[in-house]
């Protein structure tokens, strides 16, 4: 494997990291302080972000987008995670909704959508599986009639009528396009049971209710997603009706974009530290000279580059189509979350009491990382979805 970058990716990367820097993290900070979860957004970095060509960069370009693979995609969003992990998850999560739309909608869904989101640089996508009372269990099902998701459709003549609530729905009440699992047989279990449709955000019935106050990643946008008979075309559908389950096989593992803005603040993490480390005075000198300092950041580094590699490797080889193993998706977003924890400890003891002062940013970015940890599964789950089969 070779681990140069090409002119374009290095291009990409030197471009989305002075955004990230010039731009984005001396705003975020101010942006995660407000009380009010919907005055933590910002259109207006939105909008700078799209023009770079992040917002419809995994289309191919035929069709109006930069037709990035998976390793340049990653490379781009840890860039992005450096200025706020919030914020690059709103876009890592668009991505991998915007590939379902290339992928797995029919010509005529594409035809219909497609040039709306290229056209509209404020058209983001969402979708909903988890709702107030399942989020695990939908994953990892107790393949039982009734556990799991309750939302359902029923088809009535050429419509579904959708009912049911989702909850911590990312881009949501931004996005103007859902992606909704429901159960189309109440009948079966979830894996024989549930299906995949497009909701447009104004749909009769489709709207928002509670804004989630998060911890962290305050410029990403939570909500809970209430549907109230609300009336599709059948045409909406994506796939087969009761068969949305595996309908993701083959598609790009979406954990790894997630896991790439994690890299990226623990990567800022490690340069606040460091930077603080040679500048910090204490016993006649800086304290980077001090073994015990010197050790952490060390081990942070030694981390960091672990989990980068762990990643690059496994996107390399979903692009390559060369050993790649699905399972890995798992394991490596459960190892950057462990490592995770650890490096925020070193870095705290590094900064010592200035490390959870307000008036220093790296708090925000271990209250990002503890928020991010949940995403996609917690790692206990993903832990589980990666262990060797059963022979």
């Amino acid at each position: 494997m070779d681990f140069k970058l090409t002119e374009e990716q290095r291009i990409l990367q030197r471009t989305i990291r002075e955004f990230a820097h010039e731009e984005l993290k001396p705003l975020s900070r101010e942006l995660d302080l407000k009380a009010d979860p919907r005055e933590c957004f910002s259109w207006g970095l939105v909008d700078k972000a799209s023009e770079l060509g992040l917002r419809t960069a995994v289309l191919p370009a035929e069709i109006g987008g930069a037709g990035l693979d998976l390793v340049t995609t990653v490379i781009a969003l840890e860039e992005l995670g450096t200025g706020d992990i919030g914020f690059a998850s709103m876009f890592s999560q668009h991505l991998n909704y915007l590939l379902m739309v290339d992928k797995l909608c029919t010509k005529e869904q594409k035809d219909e959508f497609i040039p709306k989101i290229v056209e509209d640089k404020r058209f983001f996508l969402a979708l909903g599986l988890t709702e107030p009372d399942h989020g695990t269990d939908n994953q990892l099902p107790y393949d039982a009639p009734g556990v799991a998701l309750k939302t359902t459709a029923e088809r009535k003549g050429d419509e579904y009528v959708i009912n049911g609530t989702k909850q911590f729905i990312t881009n949501g009440g931004i996005a103007k396009l859902y992606f909704i699992y429901a159960r189309t047989n109440r009948e079966l279990g979830i894996t024989k049971s549930m299906s995949l449709f497009l909701v447009p955000h104004d749909t009769p019935g489709c709207s928002v209710g509670s804004y989630s106050n998060k911890l962290g990643r305050r410029l990403l946008m939570n909500v809970e997603l209430v549907l109230e008979d609300v009336h599709i075309p059948a045409r909406y559908l994506v796939g087969e009706e009761n068969r949305a389950w595996g309908l993701m096989q083959g598609m790009r593992p979406s954990l790894l974009n997630t896991t790439a803005c994690i890299i990226g603040g623990l990567r800022e993490i490690y340069e606040m530290s460091l930077d603080y480390a040679k500048t910090r005075i204490q016993g006649g000198g800086p304290i980077i000279e001090l073994p015990t300092i010197g050790i952490k950041l060390a081990n942070m580094r030694a981390k960091i580059e672990a989990a980068r590699m762990l990643l690059w490797k496994c996107a390399w080889s979903f692009d390559a189509q060369y050993e790649y193993d699905r399972k890995m998706n798992f394991l490596i977003k459960a190892f950057t979350g462990e490592i995770a924890l650890s490096i925020i400890n070193d870095a705290i003891e590094v900064f010592g009491g200035y490390g959870t002062d307000k008036d220093f940013p790296l708090e925000k970015y271990v209250r990002d990382i503890y928020t991010i940890l949940h995403a996609y599964g917690n790692t206990t789950i993903n832990l589980i979805k990666g262990m060797p089969a059963v022979t």
